[in-house]
């Protein structure tokens, strides 16, 4: 069978968009909040449950929310577990003990969530 994968499955019947995800309310874009590498692609997205469990840790008495949720996500990633894949490039899905995940997305970065995210 000579077929490319994608025409296996045929076109999506629907697609949920980056930008729909932020307007619903389901990712929190965090550019706005902070600039945090991960592998040379920065963490830009962050599901809004896992934001909403981290949240009461960045609000720190001397008022610098940004520059906690920064710290919290970078000590995060630091402790992320994952392998390249068989290619060499870099893995789509990386483990931060206890159970977080970053995974790769379609606007060039890191989506920081809780497995049940996915």
């Amino acid at each position: 069978m000579s077929q490319k994968h994608d025409d296996f499955f045929g076109e999506p019947i629907s697609v949920y968009t980056d930008a729909e995800a932020i307007e619903d309310g389901i990712l929190v874009d965090l550019t706005q909040f902070c600039v945090v590498q991960f592998l040379g692609f920065v963490v830009n997205r962050m599901t809004s449950h896992l934001f909403d469990d981290l949240k009461p840790f960045a609000e720190v008495p001397d008022g610098n929310f940004k520059k906690a949720l920064a710290s919290i996500l970078r000590t995060k990633c630091s402790l992320a577990q994952g392998s390249p894949d068989n290619t060499g490039e870099i893995g789509d899905i990386w483990r931060i003990p206890p159970d977080l995940w970053l995974v790769r997305n379609e606007v060039g970065g890191w989506t920081a969530m809780h497995p049940e995210d996915y």
